[in-house]
């Protein structure tokens, strides 16, 4: 079992289009993985006090297999407006697993696909605090035209 650890706390970079807070985490087991989405769902919750506005309608979580990368944002029913903070995380141990992978075997990807959409379901379904809100979340690893319901 690999030990998840941060490797810093949530960098904040800041710009004209808005805050990206960034992290990145090692481990690339079940459980660390678990553990490191919890930690980005849970970011990305405690600030939606600030991420929302009238049009927000979506909380978005966006997977990028090949990279091994999640980023979430609140972003609008068009899924073209985001709000101003993106949570953005690497996954460098994953992302090595996945290296010889990602050349021919896309059953082992869709399984991880599966993975991830169902530890940040499992986790938001108990998370009292995203209760507080009317955003519907969602989730993607292709593009924003393929969201699926968590």
């Amino acid at each position: 079992m690999a030990n998840i650890v941060t490797l810093s706390p949530w960098q904040q970079q800041s710009s004209a289009q808005g805050t990206v807070y960034l992290n990145c985490f090692n481990g690339y087991d079940q459980p660390a993985l678990k553990h490191a989405l919890e930690n980005c769902a849970a970011k990305a919750v405690s600030l939606l006090d600030t991420a929302i506005d009238d049009d927000s309608l979506y909380l978005l979580f966006e997977w990028n297999p090949l990279a091994a990368e999640l980023q979430v944002v609140v972003t609008d029913a068009t899924k073209q407006r985001d709000s101003a903070h993106t949570i953005q995380a690497q996954f460098p141990d994953l992302r090595a697993q996945l290296h010889p992978v990602e050349s021919g075997n896309s059953a082992s990807i869709d399984a991880l696909n599966e993975t991830v959409k169902f530890l940040l379901s499992d986790f938001l379904a108990s998370y009292s605090p995203f209760f507080s809100y009317s955003l519907v979340a969602i989730f993607h690893s292709s593009s924003r035209a393929e969201t699926q319901l968590l």
